[in-house]
């Protein structure tokens, strides 16, 4: 899909963002990682290391007709979930 493939290494300059420090992402990371505005970024130190990884949404791991399944499980048995829970 014409992405270009991530080079191994690229050089960024840590910025003043408020009372932060900032750096930006290189566009192929961002292509590569399908990152949009208001994603999460997950950081972690590991040998001297930040690994950076997407963090994932819980929608796009859950089959959506599960989801649907069980509200409609729980929906029509609400009544007895009620009961036990006033046991």
């Amino acid at each position: 899909m014409g992405e270009k493939p991530l080079r191994k290494k690229e050089t960024r300059k840590v910025v003043q963002t408020g009372n932060s420090l900032g750096v930006g992402l290189p566009k192929a990371i961002i292509d590569s990682l399908n990152i949009a505005r208001g994603d999460e970024i997950e950081f972690e130190v590991k040998d001297d290391q930040i690994i950076l990884n997407k963090k994932r949404k819980w929608e796009d791991e859950v089959d959506t007709e599960l989801v649907k399944m069980l509200a409609e499980t729980l929906d029509e048995h609400d009544q007895v979930f009620k009961n036990l829970r006033d046991r």
